[in-house]
């Protein structure tokens, strides 16, 4: 009589094609969550926030113009910007009193580069009280012709914030 000389099959081992794809699901869910979270896919969401921020702080005081019937200007500095109000019996430029339109400071990484009537302007290197500001906003609440760029080191993305034909202000993305 013939003898089965195979070695008889105990337990299986290893793992089965389902836990293999449920592991990579996983870790597709995860890389995928952290690249979005440092800003590796798509647009940089902090540059399109600070523009977000800027753009309703520039439509504030453009309200607050209108309401009070006097001028309003944006002083821009390489570190940030400030609001400004025009004082007419002290003939000058005073900080905006309200609080949303108190001096701001860019985020690490964020510049700005202004244009007034399609040229480039150069920005004050430091603070002066009486550096007038380059961008108004009349007692009616119209601005003058400018254009703001907002860009973050090592982002292609630029956000450009600039008069609007129906009053308002438009944003732009453009990558460079």
């Amino acid at each position: 009589m013939a003898t089965d000389r195979r070695p008889a099959l105990g337990p299986a081992t290893g793992f089965t094609l389902v836990e293999i794809l449920v592991v990579l699901a996983i870790i597709g869910v995860v890389s995928g969550g952290v690249l979005f979270s440092f800003g590796l896919l798509g647009n940089d969401r902090r540059l399109s926030d600070e523009a977000d921020r800027l753009s309703a702080r520039i439509a504030l005081a453009a309200d607050r113009a209108e309401l009070e019937v006097r001028e309003y200007g944006l002083r821009m500095q390489p570190d940030g910007y400030e609001f400004l109000a025009w004082d007419s019996r002290r003939r000058e430029w005073q900080p905006a009193q309200d609080d949303a339109l108190r001096a701001r400071r860019w985020p690490t990484g964020v510049s700005a580069e202004v244009r007034i009537d399609g040229r480039s302007i150069v920005l004050p290197k430091r603070r002066d009280a009486l550096e007038p500001p380059q961008l108004g906003v009349d007692a009616r609440g119209e601005f003058n012709a400018f254009e703001l760029r907002l860009r973050r080191e090592g982002d292609p993305l630029t956000e450009i914030i600039r008069p609007a034909a129906d009053g308002g202000l438009e944003r732009e993305q453009v990558r460079r």
